[in-house]
């Protein structure tokens, strides 16, 4: 085997680490919250499913703000050192504390009147002060969540992490939100199953870690110049995730104030099954932004714009038929929901066009904020997220879901336009190339096609479109196959899949 032939197979391995369990706990992931997500839906109907949407938001959010960014900046400071640093390892306990009485904060603000002032005041829900108070519980076990699945990443160890957050918390998710359904709880079996959830998932992760990232060797007296330089630029890494969530979140806060219970809990249940979108395409990066960071350290232009190409070129060929589906048929949710979740269709396909959006090009966002030039990110995020605000003020009052939607998309995709631009600018990289628009349009043409010629067929039933989006996914599979895999692909697919036994000198 020549030269080029192993570097190459070497850097597919190295893009690719940690992918297959990503991919499949994530497809766990997704199919299970789906899932529950549609008996939810079914039991508590539009306008319930609506208020858990606006207080699970709420909650992200501040799941965002309460980590300060450490999560971002441990895959920055762990990814750009030694992996086995002992002193580094050590630092996680100061970073974990100040994280976790953090998360305290908000909880018990809630508990003491806030939850209330923003029922009678923003969201005049029934009972949405308790809903809130009681998701905001889990707020700190959600931080140390978020906390070690930074440690892990940057140790370039995300497995653990990954199981937790996307098999062991959807799981107990969905037992205990089932078990409390079969006892005749609606609203709070779903709100009582999330906090659960985040609760246990945390008790294992922690006791997980504390094996994983326990410091090994030597340990050094903390050098509290390195402490703190993490404190110095994780603030404007937190900024920059407060505002990538804010911005996912705005529309659906902003309709819920604007609009009904039973607007958001339509809308909630359109993002629910776009999500499906990122899939597969979403566990290409769980290791990127340590990557990133380490080809920056060594100067390696080259290859940090090969890592970013090659993430977008995968995640879109793996969301690209996904995105088609829905555009076709994605207006079909009140088939499975019920009839209070009729959707327009228009609305559907904005929505999938900004999370297509936002699920290829997310991972860019890695070429600033690990790289130094974070603040730049920052300020893209804010001033989209300013532009934001504004389009939900003047679309969603006169125009509602659609207004929602359409705010969302122009914001998402500016945002990503303005960052390739800076970042081809400080770089000179084109990290976005042709062969990742190639899968979407070939998608939509094949999802067209099917669509087509199947319309006699179609009495508009879950069978009839269960039909045509199986007929449509195996049309695209097998001509993707030989339109738009290289050879090179197929070679790494086999290798990710159906690994082989390691040759010395060749695979090691």
């Amino acid at each position: 085997m020549d030269a080029n032939r192993l570097n190459a197979k070497h850097r597919w391995r190295r893009f690719a680490q940690g992918a297959p369990l990503s991919v499949l706990a994530m497809i766990y992931n997704q199919i299970l919250s789906f899932a529950v997500g549609i008996l939810v839906a079914r039991v508590i109907g539009a306008s319930q499913y609506g208020v858990v949407s606006v207080a699970r938001n709420i909650l992200d959010i501040l799941g965002v703000v309460s980590p300060l960014g450490l999560d971002l900046a441990l895959q920055r400071h762990l990814g750009s050192g030694s992996g086995q640093d002992s002193t580094r390892l050590a630092q996680l306990k100061v970073f974990r504390s100040i994280a976790f009485l953090l998360g305290i904060a908000p909880a018990a603000l809630a508990a003491l009147g806030l939850s209330a002032y923003v029922e009678q005041s923003i969201y005049r829900y029934p009972d949405f002060a308790k809903v809130l108070l009681t998701m905001l519980i889990a707020l700190p076990f959600l931080t140390d969540l978020a906390v070690l699945g930074g440690a892990y990443r940057g140790m370039l160890k995300p497995d653990p992490s990954i199981l937790t957050s996307y098999v062991v918390q959807p799981t107990f998710r969905a037992i205990v939100m089932i078990t409390l359904f079969a006892f005749g709880w609606r609203l709070w079996a779903v709100v009582v199953g999330t906090s659960v959830s985040f609760i246990i998932s945390w008790w294992v992760l922690a006791l997980r870690a504390r094996t994983d990232l326990a410091p090994r060797g030597t340990i050094h007296q903390l050098d509290w110049t390195d402490t703190w330089s993490v404190f110095l630029y994780s603030p404007s890494l937190a900024v920059s995730l407060i505002f990538s969530t804010c911005i996912g979140a705005a529309d659906s806060l902003f309709l819920g104030h604007f609009g009904t219970a039973g607007d958001v809990g339509q809308y909630g249940a359109i993002l629910m099954f776009t999500q499906l979108i990122g899939l597969l395409g979403l566990g290409l990066g769980q290791t990127l932004g340590a990557r990133i960071a380490l080809c920056h350290r060594n100067n390696d232009i080259a290859g940090m714009e090969t890592l970013l190409a090659e993430n977008i070129r995968w995640t879109s060929l793996f969301s690209a038929p996904v995105f088609a589906a829905i555009v076709f048929w994605g207006d079909r949710i009140d088939l499975v929901l019920g009839p209070t979740f009729a959707v327009n269709a228009s609305v559907v396909s904005i929505v999938a066009a900004r999370n297509l959006v936002q699920t290829i090009l997310m991972n860019s966002g890695f070429a600033l904020s690990m790289t130094g030039r974070h603040l730049r990110e920052t300020g893209i995020l804010g001033i989209g997220l300013i532009a934001l605000v504004i389009m939900c003020f003047a679309l969603i009052p006169s125009y509602g879901q659609f207004g929602a939607a359409l705010a969302s998309f122009i914001a998402v995709s500016g945002i990503h336009l303005v960052r390739y631009a800076v970042v081809w600018s400080v770089f000179g990289i084109k990290h976005v190339k042709l062969a990742a628009i190639k899968p979407i349009a070939w998608a939509v043409a094949v999802a067209g096609a099917t669509h087509l010629l199947l319309r006699p067929l179609d009495d508009r039933t879950v069978l009839s479109t269960l039909f045509e989006a199986v007929i449509f996914v195996m049309s695209f599979a097998v001509s993707a196959w030989f339109v738009l895999v290289t050879d090179q692909d197929r070679e790494m697919i086999a290798r990710l899949f159906m690994p082989r036994p390691l040759i010395a000198g060749v695979d090691e």
